[in-house]
């Protein structure tokens, strides 16, 4: 099965603050089967936008959580999956919004996208 992980990052330098994710999903993969957020400092953080070409992927103050992996879970599981949800070179865009929550200004928030040829459903 051909899987890619494409890495979005950006800087949080205040508490509260939004950051803006925009980039197009590699062409060569059919989908997104899975986002990570890796970073302990989201606690009452929240997407507040996110699209991809436009078309909603979660409602808007969608809590990051939900999204966040850590040491405590297995690599396998780290992902929050996704189904029917297709890539081949669609714009995927995500505005998060800082809880104000991390002890540490600034600090570099990093979401990973899983993307496969083939659709997690099907396997």
């Amino acid at each position: 099965m051909a899987q890619k992980y494409q890495i979005l990052e950006a800087v949080v330098s205040e508490p509260n603050q939004s950051v803006r994710f925009s980039d197009y999903l590699d062409k060569d993969f059919k989908y997104l089967t899975g986002m990570a957020v890796v970073d302990f400092f989201t606690f009452q953080s929240s997407l507040e936008y996110s699209a991809i070409d436009g078309k909603e992927l979660f409602p808007r103050g969608f809590e990051l959580v939900f999204l966040q992996a850590n040491n405590f879970v297995r690599p396998s599981d780290r992902f929050f999956g996704l189904e029917d949800v297709e890539a081949k070179g669609k714009k995927i865009e995500l505005e998060f919004k800082d809880g104000g929550t991390s002890p540490l200004y600034p600090f570099t928030l990093k979401v990973y996208l899983r993307l496969e040829n083939e659709n997690r459903k099907s396997i």
